[in-house]
């Protein structure tokens, strides 16, 4: 009788008889039993390649910290004219900004200077204009620091390590790709 009948009428038939359902018989296993009593393990790793960046609205100065290492990015067009070495007037205060933060944290230690270009033009002429801007950019950092115990190494990398492409994926040229290459990276450890 109760097999046919809807739920709501198997309730109203069990609430006028007073009698109580049995519950359904339980099927005969047919596969694996699981066995949901095993321990739970707690998976644990090391977090790596964190990166914490902090840029200025046009990305001019860039204070990045990964792991011990830190590393402020200046943009070369703020730092130096089209094709020169000479740093231009708003350099200063980008320097000064950079110069306060080895101040408080590169403690006496060498800081890696580093200058870079795009990929235009020759490859020689490329390394010699980064080198070149990286001692300039060493020169003024040695001037706002002297007496702290800071050393510096400038080196140049030419157009190695872009940080963007220099020309779209059409093969067309990409100036701001290029712009984001130029630039000069002052690092160094926690």
């Amino acid at each position: 009788m109760f097999r046919s009948a809807s739920a709501p009428a198997l309730v109203l038939v069990l609430l006028t008889t007073g009698a109580t359902p049995s519950p359904p018989p339980v099927p005969a296993a047919t596969g694996a039993v699981l066995d949901l009593t095993a321990p739970v393990l707690d998976l644990t790793a090391p977090v790596l390649d964190i990166d914490l960046r902090i840029a200025n609205l046009d990305e001019s100065f860039t204070d990045s910290k990964q792991g011990d290492q830190r590393k402020l990015i200046v943009a070369a067009d703020v730092l130096f004219a089209f094709d020169k070495a000479s740093p231009t007037g708003k350099a200063r205060s980008r320097l000064e900004q950079a110069a306060a933060t080895l101040r408080a944290e590169a403690r006496g230690q060498q800081v890696r200077v580093d200058g870079y270009t795009d990929a235009k033009g020759s490859n020689a002429y490329n390394l010699d204009l980064s080198l070149r801007r990286a001692r300039a950019v060493t020169r003024v950092l040695e001037e706002l620091l002297a007496g702290t115990g800071i050393t510096f190494a400038p080196r140049g990398h030419g157009a190695a390590d872009p940080v963007a492409p220099n020309t779209k994926a059409d093969g067309a040229d990409d100036p701001k790709g290029r712009a984001k290459n130029r630039r000069v990276e002052i690092a160094f450890t926690l």
